[in-house]
């Protein structure tokens, strides 16, 4: 087979499985094969999916149907193969945990549940600003060796794979590429505000910033920038005006 080059941006037509970039280079996930993670990655996409048709257990967690032929099929593996990638994966059968399953019983799939391979980064943050918070009300003048102990319980803080521990703590995660972050508390305003709009502004804020590599300080703040500016326009206007990548880049956010 001869294949072509690409010319401009052609390989944007085609659809892709989302990777996390941190699967492939964490310590954590060393010992996974290389076809459990595809495979991890083919359970996320169909997470999204059950999420948007409201495949919802009686505790509101998302969960999936992903048959062992499904497996078979998508990765070209026997049957036996399929199962011990899919065993790499799951909890109860001794894997690393990023997937749980449960029978159901009568000759129905199992279902799967797919857990939050970032959550165990935003734990250590939790922990490091317990410890920080700790050692300041043991003592308000810090000597130098206490705080070199406190960074250096954290290996990871400095690694930029990760997410800001500023930014990231004690606030969830949104968006297509879960790199959107807001408290609750921020979330319940934006939505007052929004309303409908709401869950488009997500969007465009984490496709933005997927793109981009951009990073901010305030992500409630760069959205309502942008909405306070689409807003404005539209009264001057009187008709909605769409704005470009380029535009946002005049936002104080950006």
């Amino acid at each position: 087979m001869e294949f072509d080059y690409f010319y401009n941006r052609d390989g944007d037509r085609f659809s892709y499985y989302m990777l996390p970039k941190i699967i492939v280079t964490d310590e954590r996930f060393k010992n996974l094969s290389s076809d459990a993670k595809i495979l991890y990655s083919c359970l996320l996409e169909r997470t999204s999916l059950s999420f948007k048709n409201k495949w919802l257990d009686e505790e509101n967690r998302v969960y999936i149907i992903f048959t062992v032929e499904e497996i078979m099929d998508i990765l070209g593996r026997s049957n036996k193969t399929a199962v011990k990638i899919l065993n790499e994966l799951d909890s109860t059968t001794g894997g690393i945990g990023l997937i749980e399953r449960k029978k159901r019983g009568l000759g129905k799939p199992n279902i799967i549940y797919v857990k939050d391979f970032m959550s165990v980064f935003r734990c250590e943050c939790k922990n490091y600003t317990s410890e920080v918070k700790n050692l300041h009300l043991r003592s308000v003048e810090t000597t130098p060796q206490e705080m070199k102990n406190v960074h250096g319980s954290n290996p990871n803080r400095n690694n930029t794979e990760y997410s800001n521990p500023d930014m990231s703590l004690g606030k969830a995660t949104y968006g297509t590429f879960q790199n959107v972050f807001l408290t609750e508390a921020e979330v319940t305003d934006l939505k007052e505000i929004l309303q409908s709009l709401f869950d488009n502004y997500i969007e465009r804020l984490s496709t933005y910033i997927q793109s981009t590599g951009k990073t901010y300080k305030d992500h409630k703040a760069t959205i309502l920038s942008w909405f306070y500016k689409d807003r404005g326009s539209i009264k001057q206007t009187n008709k909605a005006k769409s704005y470009s990548l380029e535009d946002y880049e005049m936002g104080d956010y950006l």
